[in-house]
Formats: structure tokens, sequence, C-alpha cells
């Protein structure tokens, strides 16, 4: 190899290696915030002005489960977002619960 060559294939293997970083992180992904309930961890994200979402900590990830579970949930999106859940179903196979909230009347926690 030349040393043009050597040089120009060190500038594409960090490029590559640059791109690759860049697709590991997950631009669409809203920031997620840590919101503890009942001793159970969840991770609240904002999706829109008036949609949140939460997901479970941990290897399991699955959110789905008991009432109790489901009010902890729901719980943890009124705490993060200091609005009032209207409504609310799971998606992601059950990985997720998206909630609409009502920021017009505000929690008075």
């Amino acid at each position: 190899m030349t040393h043009f060559s050597r040089k120009a294939h060190t500038v594409l293997v960090i490029l590559a290696g640059i791109g690759l970083a860049g697709c590991a992180i997950r631009a669409g992904d809203p920031p997620a915030h840590r919101v503890s309930v009942e001793g159970r961890t969840f991770l609240i994200s904002q999706l829109t002005a008036g949609t949140w979402t939460a997901t479970a900590t941990g290897a399991a990830g699955d959110v789905t489960g008991s009432a109790s579970r489901r009010t902890a949930l729901l719980q943890a999106i009124e705490q993060r977002s200091g609005c009032k859940v209207t409504d609310s179903d799971y998606s992601r196979e059950g990985k997720q619960l998206d909630a609409q909230v009502d920021c017009a009347s505000r929690l008075k926690n």
C-alpha cells in the first residue's frame, strides 16, 4: 500500500466507525426519566404534548400484568408529566404503556 492509500484507508475506517456509532443512538427516541412508584421503577418518556409512555426497567421489559401494576404505571406517568391520564393502552407487544394526558387540568399534588 502506498502512503496515500494507507491514509485514505485509515480515514475511511474512522468514518465508518463514526457512522456505526451514530446508528447505535436512536435519534427518534425521546429521553426517558426514571420514576419509582410503590417500589417499582419505570422509564417515562414524553412523545407529544399529550402522549406519554411508560416502560419497565430490567431485563423482562414487560409492563402488562396485574391491575396494581397498571395503576403504578399510570401514577408514574402522572407524576412525571404533572397531568391527568385520560386514556391508555399497551403497545409494542406489552412492553410499553401509552397514555393520553390532559394538562389543562394539572394535577394538584
